[in-house]
């Protein structure tokens, strides 16, 4: 990988994939390490970016002409799950960027290659990928359900009910689930900075909505990180496991009298 590419970054249009279309100016950035990914974000200052696009999910890339001249690059990714529309504010920065993205499909695809071979260097067996892309999947569903859980939260009306119900007084009450769930992440992903924290702006945000945005911005920064190399599926099963026993421990369930 040459050094251009490990620094590549810059703006480019991407075509929202929600009615009407428009184009949106985003900040794009390789991160080579500890995976592939292409990150975007709505600008170069921001923690945590607005989307990312996996390496190892690309399935093709192609540019498009447009008035005789290269501007427009098209993602397409394995499994038709969705096609990335970019376009580049000339023909050069587009071919630049085509290069790049094609150089990370390449890259990904000799790594999967070397996987396949079978055992690893040290002798050990490697990580089925059966069991990687089950626990891949626990993954994005656990996050889907810790983000709807906040935003419930942040619901003022639904919070109220719900807290009622369950007889506590506050969100704090209700949201010992957060720091255990985002110990769980910090142990199984591989943040290139664990020590991480989500920095917010603080003008007109109240304790729980503050909170609350914290772990929703913790949640986007662990869906995009890779697992850590160093955990293996079942040990990933382990700790997930012990989280969600420690969350039911600190939840104190009132049973419901039909």
């Amino acid at each position: 990988m040459s050094e251009k590419l490990e620094t590549m970054s810059g703006y480019l249009q991407k075509q929202s994939p929600k009615f009407p279309f428009p184009w949106q100016k985003r900040f794009f950035e390789v991160q080579l390490k500890p995976k592939p990914l292409l990150l975007y974000f709505v600008s170069p200052g921001d923690v945590a970016p607005k989307g990312s696009i996996r390496a190892d999910a690309i399935a093709d890339v192609t540019m498009e002409a447009r008035r005789g001249k290269n501007t427009r690059i098209i993602i397409s990714q394995t499994n038709h799950a969705r096609k990335y529309y970019l376009k580049a504010a000339t023909a050069e920065n587009c071919q630049q960027w085509y290069n790049t993205i094609r150089q990370l499909m390449e890259m990904t695809e000799s790594k999967e290659a070397d996987y396949n071979n079978g055992p690893q260097a040290s002798g050990e067996p490697a990580e089925t990928k059966e069991n990687l892309d089950a626990m891949k999947a626990v993954q994005k569903n656990l996050i889907e359900g810790l983000r709807v859980a906040s935003k419930i939260l942040r619901s003022k009306g639904s919070f109220q009910k719900f807290a009622m119900h369950m007889e506590y007084q506050s969100y704090f009450d209700l949201g010992a689930y957060a720091p255990i769930f985002a110990n769980y992440f910090r142990k199984v992903c591989a943040f290139r900075n664990p020590k991480f924290e989500v920095q917010l702006k603080l003008d007109d945000v109240s304790s729980v909505d503050l909170e609350c945005l914290k772990f929703e911005g913790f949640l986007d920064e662990a869906a995009i990180t890779p697992f850590s190399s160093r955990v293996t599926a079942e040990q990933m099963e382990t700790l997930l496991a012990e989280s969600c026993k420690k969350t039911i421990e600190k939840l104190k369930v009132v049973p419901v009298i039909v």
